[in-house]
């Protein structure tokens, strides 16, 4: 008996079943290369950014191409760390993390902003990278909640730990080469940290030309960066003839250095932020 054809309706609702199915294979893959094995012998870092770190911006489309990878940033810090994507901090004191690097974060709910306050006073360790007008490229135009934040919307943050986030107002252009504790930096338009308005009793030391904010807070700290964009790698790969043997600037080399020092003063015997 001839078996029964299909109507067009069902073979179009076939291979769109299909090519789903294709896709969602093809996007898995692709995650298992973006997430990588953990190391045991690794320390772990949770991340939170707004950055097209580890996702590109070109979606699914770009996740499931076959040279799809995370940014070179991100690819170098997962050779050092087990990286931990953190979407709501709602959950920290549950992750078992006691260092963690916000990078440009997206707007944090006053709840959050409490919770990262509190995490950090038991403890935890915190790398902020707050950039005041950051010049990362994007395919989306300003204004479209999938491009990174252009402004840090932390200051209720700044302002509890004494600090505020400026853009200093200069004749330089704006791409700039600084020495910071040795390291040869590129970036632009560096923020700056100054005190905020009475207070007195700030735990901060504003260091490297006030680019750079050490924090005491209760039993942890927090080191703050007024900057997120040395983190492109448009800015210390290069296309000089240095680029080919090594980076030729060294922000990765001192975003490590501050991750290192913050984990070593994490390892030196307080108890986890999480208990």
């Amino acid at each position: 008996m001839r078996p029964k054809s299909f109507t067009p309706a069902i073979r179009k609702r076939l291979w769109v079943g299909l090519l789903l199915v294709v896709a969602v294979m093809s996007l898995l893959s692709a995650m298992r290369y973006l997430r990588p094995a953990i190391n045991a012998d690794l320390p772990t870092l949770g991340l939170m950014t707004s950055l097209p770190l580890q996702w590109s911006e070109g979606g699914i489309e770009a996740a499931i191409t076959a040279d799809a990878g995370p940014h070179p940033a991100y690819a170098r810090l997962t050779e050092s760390y087990n990286i931990v994507p953190v979407d709501d901090l709602a959950s920290l004191g549950r992750d078992r993390f006691s260092t963690l690097l916000l990078a440009q974060p997206r707007a944090l709910s006053p709840e959050e902003l409490t919770q990262l306050d509190g995490w950090v006073r038991r403890g935890g360790r915190l790398l902020l990278l707050a950039d005041p007008a950051l010049q990362w490229g994007s395919l989306y135009p300003l204004g479209d909640k999938r491009r990174p934040l252009f402004t840090s919307l932390l200051s209720p943050l700044f302002k509890h730990w004494g600090l505020e986030l400026v853009l200093p107002i200069t004749e330089k252009l704006p791409l700039i080469e600084t020495d910071i504790d040795g390291q040869n930096i590129r970036t632009q338009t560096l923020g700056a940290w100054q005190a905020a308005a009475g207070a007195a009793n700030a735990s901060c030391v504003i260091k490297e030309a006030d680019f750079v904010a050490d924090c005491a807070i209760g039993k942890g700290r927090a080191l703050l960066v007024a900057d997120a964009d040395f983190l492109d790698a448009a800015y210390w790969q290069g296309n000089s003839f240095r680029s080919v043997i090594g980076d030729e600037f060294d922000n990765m080399d001192w975003a490590q250095a501050l991750l290192s020092d913050l984990i070593a003063d994490a390892e030196k015997g307080r108890d986890f932020p999480g208990k």
